[in-house]
């Protein structure tokens, strides 16, 4: 199948880089020719020269969609920007294309009334990308079963597994993640365990995901901060941020990119939790500090 990825942000190459791999031919469609090429060149080099279905670059929409089964929309924007690009695709693309929008704070309901067959949209979203073996399939008010079925379809033609969730703030997976994360970031406030132990908490025989805190290092901890803030703000007060989240921004201690915000980062690689970070007292903690 030939699909067309519309964006060459970090969403456009990975999911680019995801289908190539799995064997597509992907048209990877951007606004500038040498922002496209490179993008073209990356997606190349990381998957090793292996792009045997092939990957090509264009700034024109019309010769990135015409003839696809799956047109993706992972532009930057918001919902009026996308709700303009879809509609100008659907009228160059077959009746049977799939068009689809993948960003993770944007209703797809909303973008999808640009079209004249709504029916025909859907959300995809990545988990864990590029690598991540979980696609979120976002089921819009307009979506049909047959759009759901055929959309579940091209996922697991990706060798990934289609978890078929509700156009809802958030969706499940970041709900899911950031929950688990403000969570972390309460048990730190609240002195429940020190922040490598919480993470532990995480690790499991066989698994190599992070743990909350590592992961709201790497992710960027402002990054976190505006998410949570957005679904507190579109769903309710139980994603409002720790008030621990909000000091370390203003602080300047984001995770990864400025060396410490959990943790205290070295050459990418977390070391020790940064304060706080707390000791659980026992009865004779007194004593020891006497």
């Amino acid at each position: 199948m030939t699909v067309a990825v519309l964006g060459t942000g970090q969403r456009g190459r990975d999911l680019a880089q995801r289908c190539v791999r799995a064997g597509h031919a992907v048209r990877l469609r951007g606004t500038d020719a040498t922002d496209v090429m490179d993008c073209v060149d990356e997606i190349k080099q990381a998957l090793g020269g292996d792009t045997s279905a092939g990957v090509d670059g264009t700034t024109g929409l019309e010769s990135a969609v015409s003839g696809v089964g799956v047109v993706i929309d992972a532009t930057e924007g918001d919902t009026d920007s996308h709700r303009e690009l879809v509609a100008e695709t659907e009228t160059m693309v077959e009746a049977d294309t799939l068009i689809a929008v993948s960003d993770t704070s944007l209703s797809v309901t909303a973008v999808a009334t640009g079209l004249r067959s709504p029916d025909r949209a859907v959300g995809l979203n990545l988990v864990d990308p590029p690598d991540g073996d979980i696609v979120e399939v976002v089921i819009a008010e307009q979506t049909t079963a047959t759009t759901r079925d055929r959309t579940a379809d091209f996922v697991e033609s990706l060798d990934a597994t289609p978890i078929v969730v509700s156009d809802t703030p958030g969706f499940a997976a970041l709900r899911l993640e950031l929950a688990t994360i403000a969570e972390a970031i309460r048990m730190v406030e609240d002195g429940v365990a020190a922040v490598r132990d919480i993470d532990r908490t995480f690790e499991r025989e066989g698994s190599d995901r992070d743990g909350p805190l590592i992961r709201a290092d790497r992710h960027g901890l402002e990054t976190v901060l505006a998410a949570l803030a957005d679904l507190a703000d579109r769903l309710d007060e139980r994603f409002e941020p720790p008030a621990l989240l909000r000091q370390k921004v203003e602080d300047g201690q984001l995770g990864v990119v400025t060396g410490e915000g959990f943790y205290v980062w070295e050459d990418g690689t977390p070391t020790t939790g940064a304060d706080p970070d707390p000791e659980v007292p026992t009865r004779d903690s007194d004593l020891d500090h006497r």
